[in-house]
């Protein structure tokens, strides 16, 4: 009796999902034997599985016995997420990609012959209103536009309660399995991009903007054309509604710009795509995208509040123009930035043909500035360093420390520095930032403690470098960094108090207070890092990965 009250109390989704289950599992399914087991949702059951009955696909002219045979293959093949075999006038021949809302096929049109890409809605017949209006809307974005560079649509229809469109198949790869072996030659990355801007310029004249531009999205066929796909978030400016709501963050997170990444609603279709181009740019001659982090949270973290390094510093081989192209079309203002596709096709074709560009006079403070927003973890140790070593000069003149300590205390402020420049080289590159970072944050500890040891007393008041690194090291929102910052600042500090015979440092009531300070130091960060992230993991179900 318990049982049959627990069954008569589910919900028709709780039974669903049981179903897909099982199926999923591959277990046979008795349809009889559901409906009796759920007699409260039989209409809804009796539906459910007449749906994906219609879902077979067989031909006219296969033979009856093999029908049931092949209708049961084919429902169970398209709950797995297997392809169909055929779908109205196409056959199905192999899955090519799937992402987050549709599923691309290749498939060929039984009375044409033509091989065509069909793009199913991923959630099938099951899909919400909001996802199929998505989906067409795609469609006829794409199939507004008629130009070498965009893919060219040929079908839109539904089949069996599948919405589905074709466009054309393309032989070639993208953009992403381009540069997946590093970056590619400047000049052709110049030439990919700049015929990347016409086509985006003639979809702005249409009013069309695509809104996800990334190298995944562009496709290079034979002849070395390449061709802009997927128009999933594409924006036109003829139809009322959006499909977008404010709060969405539109995009995948490298290839956004900052007043997209906050997901406030205000982002220009015009713009990002600008921006998306000379992001697209950037990885193409850099070898990785501007901006690179093991979460969508990292990455943002940095579209919103870090500008990227020129992508010279990345590969020797790009000249001062495609760096200065690359920067400016990835400024944070929009009004910074190329102000259409069009204007920066211009820039790209002086590169090609040899021509300077036109490059504005940047001022000393700027540059400065450029140089902070690019680099700050070394603009802040250039600073620090030269305060201490304009601290250790005048200390060395005005009280007479003997004549050995000073050159020493120059020549550890002189290492440190050029280890900054030299760490921050490896920061630059993405493969190698965890461990630069962590290398970094050790030799800061190491130096400082060295600088302490060195230092004459009083040396108790210096000890404040030990929490100011830890703090700083939050500043990546990284646990692991923050925990190696202070678990060297503690092993410093023990080191200088079996060192120096300072009557602060042999007290053991102060060594208790210091290291319980760092300690709660430690809790208070990891715990707000754990928080923030845990906050970013509940908004990336809508974001797509870096």
């Amino acid at each position: 009796m318990h049982r049959e009250q627990e069954e008569l109390s589910r919900t028709v989704d709780s039974v669903m999902a049981e179903l897909m289950v099982a199926l999923d599992a591959g277990e046979d399914v008795d349809v009889e034997a559901w409906l009796r087991r759920y007699p409260q949702f039989a209409d809804e059951l009796r539906e459910f599985f007449a749906m994906h009955e219609q879902l077979s696909g067989f031909r006219p002219d296969k033979p009856d016995s093999n029908r049931d045979d092949l209708r049961d293959e084919q429902v169970t093949s398209s709950l797995t997420n297997s392809p169909p075999r055929s779908l109205g006038d196409y056959d199905i021949l192999e899955e090519i990609n799937r992402g987050g809302m549709g599923i691309v096929y290749k498939a060929k049109h039984r009375t044409l012959g033509r091989v065509v890409a069909l793009k199913l809605i991923r959630s099938g017949e099951m899909a919400s209103a909001e996802e199929v209006e998505r989906f067409q809307s795609e469609a006829e974005a794409a199939a507004a536009l008629n130009h070498p560079g965009i893919v060219p649509i040929y079908d839109v229809g539904m089949y069996n309660g599948l919405v589905y469109y074709t466009m054309a198949f393309i032989e070639g790869h993208s953009l992403a399995e381009l540069v997946e072996h590093g970056p590619v030659d400047p000049i052709e990355a110049a030439r990919i991009v700049y015929k990347l801007c016409l086509a985006v310029q003639f979809a702005h004249e249409q009013g069309v903007f695509h809104r996800d531009l990334k190298p995944a999205n562009i496709l290079v066929n034979k002849e070395g054309q390449p061709v802009i796909i997927d128009f999933g978030l594409a924006k036109m400016i003829h139809r009322d509604t959006d499909l977008t709501h404010t709060g969405q963050i539109l995009g995948t997170p490298a290839y956004i710009p900052p007043e997209a990444a906050t997901g406030g609603g205000k982002a220009s279709g015009m713009a990002s795509d600008v921006y998306a181009l000379g992001a697209i740019l950037y990885c193409l001659c850099a070898g990785q995208a501007p901006f690179t982090g093991p979460t969508p949270f990292d990455v943002l973290l940095q579209v919103l509040d870090v500008s990227p390094p020129p992508p010279s510093h990345i590969n020797r081989r790009v000249n001062r123009s495609l760096d200065y192209i690359c920067l400016k079309a990835l400024e944070k203002d929009p009004e910074a930035r190329y102000q259409s596709a069009g204007e920066l096709a211009e820039d790209l074709q002086h590169v090609l043909t040899g021509q300077p560009i036109n490059r504005p006079h940047v001022s000393f403070v700027q540059r400065m500035h450029n140089w902070w927003q690019r680099a700050p973890i070394l603009v802040a140790h250039v600073m620090a360093i030269g305060l201490s070593a304009i601290i250790v000069t005048i200390a060395y003149f005005v009280k007479s420390y003997a004549a050995t300590r000073f050159p020493l205390r120059m020549s550890v402020l002189a290492s440190w520095l050029v280890i900054s420049f030299l760490l921050q080289v490896w920061v630059y590159r993405a493969r190698w930032r965890d461990v630069a970072i962590i290398s970094w944050l050790a030799i800061d500890v190491i130096i400082l403690t060295g600088m302490i040891w060195l230092a004459a007393p009083p040396r108790s008041l210096l000890l404040i470098g030990y929490p100011l690194m830890t703090v700083a090291s939050s500043l990546f929102y990284r646990r692991r960094f923050v925990t190696v910052t202070t678990a060297l600042s503690v092993a410093g500090f023990l080191f200088l108090n079996w060192q120096c015979a300072d009557q602060d440092f042999v007290r053991r009531d102060f060594s208790a207070i210091f290291i319980t300070g760092m300690m709660i130091i430690w809790l208070c960060l990891i715990t707000m890092i754990h928080r923030m992230r845990g906050l970013s993991r509940f908004y990336e179900g809508g974001l797509p990965n870096a």
